[in-house]
């Protein structure tokens, strides 16, 4: 009889709890949207129920940074962090970082990679994890640097796409066939997974896993956009699957995009406005920034 009163009142307890919970969160006021990215992907998906806060700010000349806390429809708490990119702006450049500035396969976190990949000429003002490796840091995919054509093959079925830099500086996002057909006319170029989207259309996709997630889109306009949600922590942010992570990038305005390495290997990284140091802004899944194969970076040359 005891059990049974017991039991009964922590039920009620937990109906008066979740209606104060309620209560508190109906006073709580909407957030302003600053960011003209997070209005986007709230308009045009179905992806956040609601946002918990936004925040835009400018990285450097032509380079913003979009920071969401949202809850998903789903009804999970949620952190993506987005880079716009205006590639109009002459003084930005994309190039493809590796361990130690060399085409020799090795692993290496984002922010090493940049202190290598910096100069007095060329100041690294972002960066972002690129193609899927082994444990010897051999990317799964392609791999031109400096104009060098080092990998030309796919190690299997998820390796199916790449973006690269042609010789006259504009960007591609292509597929196997595409490589085959334009390999000698890349500076640079690395290896992708799935595509996601193409010609403003959602592509269809079998991986429905939800995990922390890297993507990479842009359009005819000159925008490139970097994304990173994170996820396995069910408290900060809980992941996404590709098919979303598409969804977010198109919102954005990328008619083309790719799914790139994800999981712990995920990495936003910026040079901050304010510090004048190199930051990744996320929480990369292991609790520590992961070596990885190879990455991208934003340069800056005057």
């Amino acid at each position: 009889m005891h059990t049974i009163r017991l039991f009964s009142f922590l039920i009620l307890l937990g109906v008066a709890g979740a209606g104060c919970e309620k209560d508190s969160q109906a006073q709580v006021p909407p957030v302003t949207i600053e960011s003209p990215l997070t209005q986007r992907i709230a308009d045009s998906t179905d992806i956040m129920a609601r946002v918990f806060s936004d925040t835009i700010f400018q990285i450097s000349e032509g380079i913003t940074e979009t920071d969401i806390h949202y809850l998903s429809r789903e009804g999970y708490s949620m952190h993506v962090f987005i880079l716009e990119i205006d590639m109009n702006n002459p003084s930005l450049k994309l190039e493809a970082a590796s361990p130690y500035d060399n085409t020799a396969y090795a692993l290496q976190t984002v922010p090493e990679m940049a202190k290598y990949l910096q100069s007095p000429e060329a100041r690294v003002v972002a960066g972002i994890n690129a193609d899927f490796f082994s444990t010897a840091g051999e990317p799964r995919g392609i791999y031109i640097k400096n104009g060098q054509i080092v990998k030309t093959t796919w190690a299997n079925d998820r390796s199916r796409s790449f973006l690269g830099v042609r010789k006259d500086g504009k960007l591609f996002i292509g597929d196997r066939t595409d490589f085959v057909n334009m390999q000698d006319e890349f500076e640079d170029a690395l290896g992708g997974g799935p595509m996601l989207v193409k010609d403003n259309e959602m592509l269809p996709q079998t991986d429905l896993s939800i995990e922390p997630r890297t993507g990479i889109g842009m359009n005819d306009n000159g925008k490139l956009y970097f994304a990173v949600v994170d996820g396995r922590s069910f408290y900060y942010s809980n992941g996404i699957t590709i098919a979303r992570l598409g969804e977010m990038l198109r919102a954005c305005g990328a008619t083309i995009a790719i799914n790139v390495d994800g999981g712990g290997s995920s990495t936003f990284m910026i040079r901050h406005p304010l510090a004048e140091v190199w930051q990744v802004r996320n929480r990369p899944s292991d609790g520590t920034n992961r070596a990885v194969g190879n990455a991208w970076m934003i340069v800056s040359k005057p």
